[in-house]
């Protein structure tokens, strides 16, 4: 299955909600003060937060409603009290959804409702600290796909259910393991490449690519997109794999302190520009903001 390449332009796309909406308006602090390169910032929400994530529109960036981007077979219910305000969606084809489930529809619909050639995912959670030119990560005609230089077995790759629904939504017949891991903060798409990727879906289950993967309950867009790339797709020439993280992320739970927060912050490497502080890590907004303050700071000393 081969794609076509057009134009360099790129899109940063985040799904939000209510809950995480002063960790998106850092990141887009910290976009603006530190992203160059041709760019527009999309922060896709339920109809319910639209006027709350109004306020950060600009002229880099654009609040889209997420029910206005599905079929309209795709209902919004309601939030649930009990698991945090998470969203329930239903339809005929698929039933019940988790809101989270939809989001990772919503990054492939994305493939499909904009014309940037390159689509860059960062999560609400994720805030720059770096200078980066978003451009970098199409070189030569080549756009950067991520997956762990390591490959593991099934026994001990983290939730290895993942994998293998991905393999079979992709009609993967051989076993996917040992495989790579393609989960990151952020993560590089080609739209040409993720069409074609929803088509083979389409085309593996006979029904639409949405439906099949809105049926499933361990489902992960970032698994489907490598195990596509990696046992589908026959001409690669347009991806160049990567293996380094441009984002340093603390994904366990439990409180940090001061001191462990700096640290986290100051230990950056060669290849970080950005950093991931999963909401559930105990760490208030106001603490990575004054990171992203001291970032900004030591960008300005520097100049």
């Amino acid at each position: 299955m081969d794609v076509n390449l057009n134009n360099n332009n790129w899109a940063v796309i985040t799904p939000s909600y209510r809950g995480d909406f002063e960790r998106c308006r850092l990141l887009c602090r910290s976009l603006d003060a530190f992203v160059t390169g041709v760019w527009h910032h999309y922060i896709i929400v339920e109809t319910v937060d639209l006027e709350l994530f109004k306020t950060l529109a600009g002229p880099r960036r654009t609040i889209l409603e997420m029910e206005a981007l599905l079929p309209s077979t795709f209902h919004h219910l309601t939030r649930i009290p009990l698991i945090n305000n998470r969203s329930l969606w239903f339809s005929w084809g698929t039933r019940f959804m988790a809101g989270w489930h939809v989001q990772q529809l919503i990054k492939m619909e994305m493939a499909f409702q904009l014309q940037e050639q390159g689509l860059l995912y960062c999560d609400s959670d994720v805030f720059f600290v770096r200078p980066f030119d978003i451009s970098s990560l199409c070189k030569d005609e080549r756009y950067r796909y991520f997956s762990t230089a390591d490959r593991y077995e099934e026994k001990v790759i983290p939730n290895p259910k993942y994998t293998t629904v991905s393999a079979r939504l992709l009609g993967i017949k051989e076993n996917p393991f040992p495989s790579p891991t393609y989960v990151d903060n952020l993560v590089v798409w080609h739209s040409p490449t993720v069409r074609a990727m929803c088509a083979h879906i389409s085309k593996v289950s006979s029904r639409d690519w949405r439906v099949s993967l809105g049926r499933e309950i361990f489902l992960s867009e970032y698994s489907i997109y490598g195990l596509f790339i990696d046992h589908i797709l026959n001409n690669r020439s347009h991806l160049k794999l990567e293996h380094h993280t441009l984002c340093k992320t603390v994904w366990h739970r439990g409180a940090m302190d001061d001191a462990a927060l700096e640290a986290f912050c100051s230990d950056l490497g060669d290849t970080i520009v950005a950093l991931g502080v999963q909401s559930f890590a105990g760490v208030k907004v106001e603490r990575l903001e004054m990171q992203l303050q001291k970032a900004i700071q030591r960008e300005s000393n520097s100049a």
